[in-house]
């Protein structure tokens, strides 16, 4: 279980790949749905691009090879994690246990954003200028929602992040108690509000990215582009917290909410994780799900 502050912090963090990455998984299945999905992510991705025919069919071919190859690179990654996550919840959660499971979620997400990029690139590299200008503009938009929030008064913020955060719980939890319910929102509501930093690395990070694309410097330059921007994702620039601070807070929380929990509320943790495994293996593909 993810803190769903990080959790939507890391999802906007590296808004070109994720773009890809996320159309293209939510697109999952096998047979005429993979046919149908692949479909449906070209034109997802073309539309925030605005790419040309020939983009285009490059485009479908790539989805299509890394939804066929989903099984073969994630499977056992996915596979692992979850055995790990749920030898922890049976044993209890504790600082040693998450970090291992950081560490497997890492090496997950790295293994995944290389071979995204990989068929990424030759993609963006033909890109011309009114086509990085519009998916720019596209994905600056994804920000707004983050601006809107930025824009409301603290209180009305502290109480939409309790809300959010309780909600992300119980679908793991089940259903908390009073008693637990306050706890949590108090620890919330003490917790470093960061959206504002968040906001800015994401800015920053955009133009960084379509400026680097604007110079047409070439495949290798731009693979190196976007993985450097991807292993800098966590680093929101100077006078911020460290990403090694951000996490240890969140391992933090995680321990204090599991210090909440019966065991009914830990057991249901553990179904839920493997609902959520049956799903990531359906999406891929994978046989047997």
């Amino acid at each position: 279980m993810v803190p769903p502050d990080r959790a939507s912090t890391r999802r906007s963090r590296w808004p070109f790949l994720f773009l890809i990455v996320g159309l293209i998984l939510a697109a999952g299945c096998t047979g005429l749905l993979q046919n149908l999905g692949a479909r449906w992510a070209t034109r997802q991705i073309s539309e925030a691009f605005a790419l040309d025919e020939a983009q285009q069919e490059a485009t479908r071919a790539a989805v299509e090879r890394v939804m066929a190859s989903a099984p073969e690179v994630l499977e056992a990654r996915v596979g692992l994690l979850v055995a790990t996550v749920d030898r922890a919840l049976s044993k209890g959660l504790n600082e040693q246990n998450m970090r291992v499971i950081e560490r497997q979620i890492d090496v997950l997400l790295d293994k995944t954003a290389a071979w995204i990029i990989d068929e990424a690139v030759p993609i963006l590299v033909t890109l011309r200028d009114d086509q990085i200008d519009h998916a720019q503009r596209q994905l600056d938009k994804r920000l707004e929602k983050t601006r809107e929030e930025l824009s409301k008064p603290t209180e009305e913020r502290i109480r939409d992040r309790q809300e959010r955060f309780v909600e992300a719980i119980e679908e793991w939890t089940g259903s908390l108690s009073d008693a637990q319910e306050k706890a949590i929102r108090a620890h919330v509501a003490a917790m470093p509000d960061e959206a504002a930093e968040g906001l800015r690395a994401d800015e920053r990070r955009l133009s960084e990215i379509a400026d680097g694309l604007r110079q047409h410097s070439g495949t290798a330059a731009v693979r190196e582009l976007l993985w450097d921007a991807w292993k800098h994702r966590e680093d929101w620039g100077p006078d911020t917290r460290s990403p090694e601070a951000r996490r240890a807070d969140g391992r933090k929380t995680l321990l204090f909410v599991y210090g909440l929990l019966d065991a009914e509320q830990k057991d249901h943790m553990s179904k839920h994780l493997h609902e959520v495994h049956e799903k990531v293996k359906r999406l891929l593909g994978i046989a047997g799900a």
